[in-house]
């Protein structure tokens, strides 16, 4: 109902000083009005707040955002080229900020096509709502999860440690414990001495040291900028003459 309502209200959004051959600046952004009727055409539109002008093909005229997509890229150098070759040089301008607008010429249409983008060529495809919300799903269980493994309360370095376990081994945060493997438990500082296990998880619990003490070895390399390379002798060439 709620949606319905927000429809029929938007598709009668005005738009003041419109200027159209032969059109009335009344006209409304509805299945009626001259902008919606004139997708693929070349148009010519001036936008608020600076009177900016814009001159391109018509992409789409859409109710539901209250805007238009406007392609500002030259035509084709070849008139017979199709429309759908030309390069995209897309602009997105809202309704409330078009204050005229001018039909320059009639675009590229499908044959015996009616108004609107439905004939438009370029054609233009129905958005799959259901893929978007479904992409729009994912993308929310991805921030949760990479805010998950986020610790709360932490060093850098307790990230750091985590961030590298993470890489072989599931892990999680407790407060401010690292889980491994739902087994082994990582309580702060964070050295070996900190590391526990169920007597059952013996195993597991080896793994981790392991993996925490080459963590802490390498880092110790880094820091410390690594063993140093005994030079590698070079034998001269023999001289030439003698």
């Amino acid at each position: 109902m709620a949606d319905n309502k927000r429809n029929s209200v938007a598709g009668k959004i005005a738009i003041p000083n419109l200027k159209v051959s032969g059109a009335s600046s009344k006209d409304a952004i509805d299945a009626d009005s001259k902008l919606y009727k004139a997708v693929g055409s070349r148009i010519k539109i001036t936008c608020a707040p600076d009177q900016n002008v814009l001159e391109g093909t018509l992409f789409t005229a859409c109710n539901l955002t209250n805007a238009i997509a406007i392609n500002t890229a030259p035509a084709p150098p070849n008139p017979s080229a199709s429309v759908s070759s030309q390069p995209g040089d897309y602009h997105i301008i809202p309704f409330a900020h078009i204050t005229s607008f001018e039909i320059l010429g009639s675009g590229e249409r499908a044959p015996e096509s009616t108004v609107g983008f439905d004939g438009a060529l370029p054609s233009i495809s129905k958005v799959d709502l259901a893929a978007l919300q479904a992409r729009e799903d994912q993308t929310i269980r991805e921030m949760k999860k990479k805010d998950a493994q986020k610790g709360k309360g932490v060093s850098q370095e307790a990230q750091d440690l985590f961030d590298a376990i993470t890489r072989t081994l599931p892990t999680r945060w407790a407060d401010t414990s690292i889980v491994v493997s739902d087994s082994v438990l990582i309580q702060p500082p964070y050295t070996l001495d900190n590391i526990k296990a169920p007597t059952d998880k013996t195993q597991a619990e080896k793994h981790v040291r392991k993996v925490v003490e080459h963590y802490y070895q390498r880092k110790k390399g880094a820091f410390s900028g690594g063993a140093a390379r005994a030079p590698v002798a070079v034998p001269n060439a023999p001289r030439k003459g003698g």
